[in-house]
């Protein structure tokens, strides 16, 4: 899970997109049960992070009923009139997906019932992915609800600005943990950047999502950016996936290499 250092209160305008994952059992407090981020890509279909899925603790994926999924509201806490709670009904990941290394850390959910996006919901309204490599120095978005720097889970979303980071740069810092598939960015001098509880939230380009928060060293730490998944890199997985698949489980059709060295992630 991830957070927001040193962000300002997001608009509604900005972050229609934006979905706040919840744990079911812990909701019961309206917007207690915050466990992840999640961005609408489609009426039935929040891209997230397959570490949102998991539970460590048991070592196994949760089930869709487990979880549910509330957009069009700023403050985690309130309900209003453009609220919605929505139910899953499956999730998917990649086979591939490894918590100890964060390989493939990508998800996907869908909802029980397709969302209204045809402009009679005003608070909601889904975003399209990056199909195109994000060049390096782009100045991109981050939004969540995750921990900012009182070391606290945000009432409210946050949004920052961040810029995307050599691969090379990244590399040199991370060594054989940045895997392909992975993005990073942040600021190098630090004091900005996604923290625990922004995990699976939306890395945003021009409007399009150009990466998934998925892990980091600390967080707005000085030479440590944040890295995501890439998502122009898994585009064709998220896209061909669809709530008839027959399995939760998914396999995907790419390679990633093997490292030598795991790190331990925040």
């Amino acid at each position: 899970e991830s957070r927001i250092i040193n962000g300002t209160e997001a608009s509604l305008v900005d972050s229609k997109h934006i979905c706040s994952i919840r744990l079911r059992e812990h909701d019961r407090n309206f917007g207690s049960g915050h466990i992840c981020g999640g961005a609408l890509i489609a009426p039935n279909k929040v891209l997230t992070a397959a570490h949102c899925l998991y539970n460590n603790g048991r070592k196994r994926y949760r089930k869709a009923r487990e979880f549910i999924v509330v957009l069009g509201t700023l403050n985690r806490y309130e309900r209003n009139n453009g609220t919605i709670v929505a139910e899953v009904s499956s999730i998917a990941y990649m086979n591939t997906f490894s918590p100890d290394s964060m390989r493939d850390d990508v998800g996907v959910m869908f909802l029980r019932n397709p969302l209204p996006i045809n402009g009679s919901q005003a608070s909601i309204s889904p975003m399209h992915l990056a199909t195109q490599p994000t060049p390096v120095g782009a100045n991109c978005q981050v939004a969540g609800w995750g921990r900012t720097e009182k070391a606290t889970l945000s009432n409210v979303l946050l949004m920052a600005n961040v810029s995307t980071i050599r691969p090379q740069t990244c590399g040199s810092i991370y060594g054989s943990g940045l895997l392909p598939g992975m993005l990073c960015a942040g600021h190098l001098q630090g004091g900005t950047d996604s923290c625990q509880g922004d995990s699976g939230g939306p890395l945003v380009l021009n409007g399009r999502i150009v990466g998934v928060v998925s892990w980091g060293y600390g967080c707005a730490e000085p030479g440590l950016p944040g890295v995501y998944a890439d998502i122009q890199y898994y585009h064709q997985w998220i896209q061909q996936r669809s709530a008839a698949s027959r399995l939760t489980v998914l396999t995907a059709p790419l390679c990633s290499s093997l490292i030598s060295l795991l790190l331990s992630f925040v």
